[in-house]
């Protein structure tokens, strides 16, 4: 058993063992009230006149509580800044690798690269925001989430369907907050700045950050971070090079919050990324060049809004944010070396668009081909959390929320010479198996919450309408048949949330038993519905005599739905075993199963269209974090397994990633120095080698080694203004893959990596 379930199996005895021998506690001194209203983060302070009050002498010294991330009672995880700024993680993905539950899949740019949770790999299946603002898109086998860590403040990764995160998202949530100039600024500082660059031996990576913050006035707050890093194709464990790995990014991020009065706060957030170089056409697939390699241009832009207005008033707690996101992305398929495209083979008589045998031929030779994609995103999220009761015996609260959110997107293939056969194929650059259209949907949800003594029940209710729209060439396709070119659909789904707390509520010790219940869904993909080619799942293949003559699926689809069911115990201490160490952590239990799976659409036997699909999973998640002084060790554990049928045969969950344990230890041995060093064991993981489950093509398994991965840093402020960085990654050089995309096989991650940074403060 890991060591991280033995240190939450002695907390909870000792909880209970002090909850059988505690003594009443001595009641605190009643202090005069200050007629002041409390401090908010992000508030001006203002000159008050207040009653000097005399000196108290305090016999005991408080210990900080730290930010451990934990959520005691939800299965939600939260990176903190001091978690971002000892790690330095190369990309967002390294930052939420060790939480319990979460996998990466694809790789090994960012750009490749997907979040997995729980077994939830897809793209589609976990939910990616910036600053409130959701990220991602639609493109076969390629991420979507353009965000350099250097610019966080703090990721929250929420496993499985929250209410409020948003719909579509099976899997899960991960928040992204950006820094904001407060993060930086001294007592009494108006103006700073900082100065970062960095080297990373692996790939020659060079990268520099260059920070500006201020608050020239107390209701204005100002940030502008500008970075970038270039790096060659990175080197494995064997000591060989990863083909098109090499990376070529720049980033940026002004955010301006202003504060008009201390009750409202707002701020405006802008996210610039841009990324260009030789890549896999596949992006996550486990081996890089199937389809060939592309030379890839992402310009990705995130705008949003955010109003937090906290007044006195109980009733009124609002948070709204309004946001865009555009993301223009361009794959230029050229033939031969180093493109190698199935796409685009090489035509060895022609010279790109002249035909060398016979110039006056004009019609044969394809040149360069050029896939364009443009990407819109508008979103609306609104909340509001009102305390209609806060008594000691009792409280009710309600937090009711709308959300809105359309997504756009604008699809062309053309070759560099538009007069060839090929061309012929995509008119006016339309590609069927890759449709234009437009998703959106409105959503409200109420989740109240009643706390009576040491009972909370949390239910909550959530409704969302969705309108999906095919556009562009997909409607010649449809209007021959009569086929509706507007899908639209309602979805409700429920959860509820039970917590006993076994302590009284001012006890510094904290021992919660908690269960809850969730449901969620994801909608098809636009891909899905209105796809017409090899990629569609209305072929007569599938569908010998009941499909649509469009061989378009359409509304034939129902929305994937899911249940989860979880049960756990917290339990947090600033004094375990009566001694100076305080502890934090959970034990966490689920099941999941998804009923209605998009890939199971087909035609039975008895020639019905059914949707009948379904998966089953069971898990175990652990967090536990320790600190004594300046030492500090947080553990992580999980394991998933369950089984799939496709409606036709079983099989075990292959999505599934192998069970992980992290483990971290770190000491600040002073406010100039400190040290860390973590360690993650992956185990084996079952993998989908070939087949789509159908009895034509069966499936067929194999297995993907498990690793074991050491990492360590160092920091030293050597002055006020200067402080040095050494970070390294994967000491043991060990060759080792990340999860594959859909089950497959992964790419190789990268071998050792020593990274030094030097950091300059002004």
């Amino acid at each position: 058993m890991p060591a991280v379930f033995c240190w939450l199996i002695f907390s909870v005895w000792h909880a209970l063992a002090l909850a059988e021998t505690s003594t009443p506690e001595v009641a605190p001194l009643e202090m005069p009230v200050i007629p002041a209203k409390a401090s908010q983060v992000g508030k001006p302070a203002e000159a008050e006149t207040v009653e000097t009050l005399p000196e108290v002498t305090v016999q005991e010294k408080k210990q900080k509580t730290p930010e451990t991330g934990i959520n005691p009672t939800l299965p939600v995880t939260t990176i903190t800044s001091e978690q971002l700024q000892r790690a330095q993680p190369s990309n967002i993905f390294d930052a939420v690798r060790a939480v319990p539950g979460v996998s990466i899949s694809g790789g090994p740019r960012p750009s490749g690269m997907t979040f997995g949770i729980r077994g939830y790999v897809d793209n589609e299946d976990v939910l990616v925001k910036v600053d409130g603002v959701p990220k991602g898109f639609e493109k076969y086998r390629m991420g979507g989430t353009f965000i350099e860590p250097e610019l966080l403040k703090s990721i929250e990764v929420q496993r499985g369907p929250q209410i409020a995160s948003g719909s579509g998202s099976l899997g899960g949530t991960v928040n992204a907050t950006t820094k904001n100039a407060e993060d930086f600024l001294k007592p009494g500082q108006k103006y700073g700045g900082k100065a970062k660059f960095g080297y990373g031996n692996n790939s020659d990576e060079y990268s520099r950050s260059y920070l500006l913050y201020a608050r020239p006035d107390e209701r204005v707050d100002i940030l502008y971070n500008y970075s970038n890093r270039q790096a060659n194709n990175m080197t494995l464990g064997d000591g060989s090079k990863l083909q098109s790995s090499a990376i070529e990014s720049i980033s940026h991020l002004l955010k301006i919050s202003v504060f008009p009065t201390e009750d409202l706060q707002l701020v405006t957030s802008v996210v610039k990324f841009d990324d260009t170089g030789l890549q896999p056409y596949d992006a996550t697939g486990g081996q890089p060049g199937f389809f060939g390699n592309v030379v890839r241009s992402v310009d990705d832009l995130t705008w949003s809004e955010t109003v937090n207005y906290d007044p006195e008033h109980p009733w009124i707690n609002f948070k709204g944010t309004i946001g865009a996101g555009h993301t223009h992305l361009e794959d230029l398929i050229g033939q031969g070396a180093p493109f190698n495209s199935t796409f685009n083979p090489l035509q060895r008589q022609c010279r790109g668009t002249v035909n060398t045998t016979n110039p006056a031929d004009s019609t044969t030779c394809r040149g360069d081909l050029t896939d364009t994609y443009e990407y819109k995103t508008d979103t609306v999220d609104l909340s509001n959390r009102a305390q209609f009761v806060a008594r000691d015996d009792w409280a009710l609260s309600l937090l009711a929320g709308y959300q809105y959110n359309a997504s756009e997107r604008e699809i062309t293939r053309f070759y560099e010479n538009q007069n060839t056969a090929m061309q012929a194929l995509y008119p006016k650059g339309f590609n069927a198996s890759a449709p234009p259209g437009r998703k959106s949907f409105h959503a409200i949800y109420l989740q109240p919450s009643l706390a009576l003594g040491s009972f909370t029940l949390i239910p909550g209710y959530r409704q969302d309408r969705y309108q999906v729209e095919a556009a562009g060439g997909t409607l010649a396709l449809l209007a021959p048949y009569g086929q509706a070119s507007t899908i639209k659909f309602k979805q409700e789904t429920w959860s509820l949330g039970l917590a006993y707390d076994a302590f009284a509520k001012n006890s510094p010790d904290k021992l919660t038993f908690y269960s809850n219940y969730g449901q969620g869904f994801r909608p098809p993909l636009i891909d899905e519905y209105f796809t017409q080619g090899p990629f569609s799942r209305c072929l007569t293949q599938f569908m010998r005599t009941s499909g649509p003559a469009s061989q378009i699926c359409g509304d034939l689809y129902q929305p994937q739905r899911s249940e989860t069911t979880e049960a756990g115990v917290s339990y947090q201490t600033p004094h375990l075993f009566n001694s100076n160490v305080w502890f934090s952590g959970k034990l966490n239990f689920y099941h999941t199963y998804t009923s209605h799976l998009l890939t199971s659409l087909r035609e039975d036997a008895n020639g019905k269209i059914v949707q009948d699909g379904w998966e089953r999973r069971n898990g175990v998640e652990v967090e536990s974090f320790m600190q004594y002084r300046g030492w500090y060790l947080r553990g992580a554990y999980s394991r998933i397994s369950g089984d799939i049928d496709t409606g036709l045969v079983s099989a075990p969950l292959y999505t599934a990633p192998g069970n992980a344990l992290n483990i971290q230890l770190g000491a600040v041995l002073s406010e100039a120095v400190d040290l860390n060093i973590s360690y993650r064991k992956v185990s084996d993981r079952d993998i989908l080698l070939s087949g789509d489950g159908s009895r034509l093509s069966p499936y067929r398994f194999g297995t993907q080694q498990g690793y074991a991965l050491w990492n360590a840093g160092a920091r030293w402020q050597a002055s006020k203004q200067v402080t040095f960085r050494l970070i390294g990654e994967n000491l043991n050089n060990t060759l080792y893959r990340l999860d594959g995309t859909m089950g497959g096989l992964g790419m190789y991650g990268q071998g050792r990596n020593v990274k030094f940074q030097v950091e300059l403060t002004y």
